[in-house]
Formats: C-alpha cells, sequence, structure tokens
C-alpha cells in the first residue's frame, strides 16, 4: 500500500486496526526492526555520494519509489541564497534524490516549496532548479492548496497545505540544518513544513512550535533525509550569517529524532527547542538522543 493509497483508507479503516499495522513515524508498512529510533549519518564526501550513501544504508530508493511512483521532494528553498550561503538545502542533494527516484522507476518527481522570497527567483538562485532539471525531475511552484483538517493539532487545526504534497505515493522531506532566531531555535525537518503550507503567518501569530509539531502529526514523509553539507550558524533562517562546512548528510524515518541530532550540530540543545520536546510527547518520534541509535555509515 502506498502513502495516496493510506491516506484514503485511514478515513474509513478503524483506527486502532491501522496504528497497529503502521508506524507512528512514517504512516507506512514496517518490519519490527524499524520501530525503534535509528538514523544513519554519512559524512566526509561530495553532497551527491553523501546522499546516495545515506538512502543506501535506508534499503536503497527501490524500496520506498515502485515503478510509476508520483514522488514528491520537498526541500527549502526559501531564500534568494546561493548554495554557499546554507540558507537553502544543497542542490546536488535534491538532485541526488531525483536522480534516484527516476531510475527506480518513478512516473514523475516533483519538488516544490512554499518559499518567503518569490520563488520564481529562489527556485533559481539555490541552483536547485538546475540540478532537477537535469536529474529528469518537475519544478512546481506553490499555487494549488487543499485544505485539510489536522486531527491530532492542539493549535493547528486545519491548513491549506500544497496539493502535490497531499497527492503524493512517496514523499521526500530535504531540510536544511540551520538556526533560528526566533523561538523556534532551529530549522530542520519539523520546520521545514512550514514550506507545506499557504499560511505560514499563522504558525507565528499563534504558538510556532506547537504549530510545527501539529502539521508534523499530519504531513509524515516516508522518508527524510537532512542536509548537513554546510550549516548557518548565525543569523538564521535566511542568512547570510556564518557558515560551517561540515560535510554531512543524515536520514531515517524518526524525523524527530533526526532533529534533536541535527540541534547538537548547531551547539544547540534539543532539551531547549521547544517544538522537538512537543514532537516527542505527542509520541511523533524520540526526543531523547540517548534512546536513539547513530549509525555512521
Amino acid at each position: 500500500m502506498d502513502r495516496k493509497e493510506f491516506l484514503k483508507t485511514s478515513l474509513v479503516a478503524a483506527a486502532g486496526l491501522i496504528l497497529a499495522k503502521y508506524s507512528k513515524v512514517s504512516g507506512r508498512p514496517v518490519k519490527s526492526s524499524e520501530q525503534k529510533s535509528e538514523i544513519f549519518v554519512a559524512r566526509d564526501a561530495s553532497p551527491s555520494e553523501l546522499t546516495a550513501r545515506v538512502i543506501k544504508s535506508l534499503g536503497g530508493i527501490e524500496r520506498f519509489v515502485r515503478k510509476g511512483a508520483r514522488v514528491v521532494v520537498k526541500p527549502n528553498i526559501a531564500w534568494n541564497r546561493s548554495p554557499e550561503q546554507a540558507a537553502n538545502t544543497h542542490p546536488d542533494v535534491v538532485g541526488t534524490i531525483v536522480n534516484l527516484s527516476k531510475k527506480a522507476g518513478a512516473s514523475t518527481v516533483i519538488v516544490t516549496d512554499v518559499t518567503c522570497n518569490p520563488w520564481q527567483v529562489t527556485y533559481t538562485k539555490s541552483g536547485i532548479r538546475q540540478a532537477v532539471e537535469t536529474a529528469g525531475g518537475i519544478m512546481n511552484g506553490p499555487e494549488k492548496f487543499r485544505k485539510v483538517s489536522i486531527p491530532s493539532g492542539v493549535v493547528l487545526k486545519e491548513a491549506d497545505v500544497l496539493e502535490d504534497i497531499l497527492d503524493a505515493d512517496v514523499l521526500i522531506n530535504v531540510p536544511v540544518v540551520k538556526v533560528h532566531g526566533s523561538e523556534a531555535k532551529v530549522t530542520i525537518s519539523m520546520k521545514n513544513w512550514m514550506g507545506a503550507v499557504r499560511d505560514r503567518g499563522y504558525f507565528h501569530r499563534t504558538d510556532l512550535n506547537q504549530c510545527i509539531a501539529d502539521i508534523s502529526s499530519f504531513l509524515k514523509p516516508t522518508i527524510t533525509i537532512v542536509d548537513a553539507t554546510r550549516i548557518l550558524l548565525t543569523r538564521g533562517p535566511q542568512g547570510p550569517g556564518e557558515v560551517k562546512e561540515t560535510k554531512m548528510v543524515f536520514g531515517g524515518f524518526d524525523f524527530v529524532a533526526l532533529d534533536a541530532f541535527g540541534a547538537t550540530l548547531l551547539g544547540v540543545n534539543p532539551l531547549e527547542v521547544r517544538h522537538i520536546q512537543i514532537a516527542g510527547k505527542m509520541g511523533l518520534g524520540e526526543s531523547d538522543l540517548s534512546k536513539v541509535k547513530v549509525n555512521y555509515v
């Protein structure tokens, strides 16, 4: 059963049966060996090689992308910044995921984001448009939304979400690691979903951290691949600021654990990041890194 079929089935199936068959983290069939929190980290190579290495460690792209699948990739492309400025996901990380998905037989690979600066500019300045189109993917502007209810939302009860994301068979979240100047403190995988909704301002007008956790309770990716090839240490989320080259990509199914790990790269204690702690208490993943197995691959 792919992601689209699961979302349809879950509306009519008994909740207890669904939860018994599906992981809390990814919303897809899993083996018992995947129930624990585990992340995979690759270091000291090119962004493309690091990305491929992490995906291979997760079982290979063919494990998630079947022939004819509609794949949607959600990077951070919010800002009018070049790749060297580390405000957006590295284009080579995104391009590698598109390329691997196409080779696995995906019928369509769409890359999209609700940007802060005009998307017609950020898609190009980030280098992501060229990388995606070279790999055979499609760049879709943030133009079509659909209103959805957020069943587990505490503050965010509903949202207008990009149709491409809602209609994906395979959804891959590809954030970048950087600090955030507001109360969020960091922006990694969960906060990347603010680029999936029409009204990101609502998050800031109400309770930013709770809204981040709320949207993450609804948008559960098939896998998350985190770009930490270079990280923004100051003046986030848009920079320009101090950039540290870390030559690292990491990924897994537990996006809460991934965010906790990513926070440490920025010198931020995950215990001090409220949306990470809220998500842990909501049962979305493991916020305690002492309970997470970190594999260097």
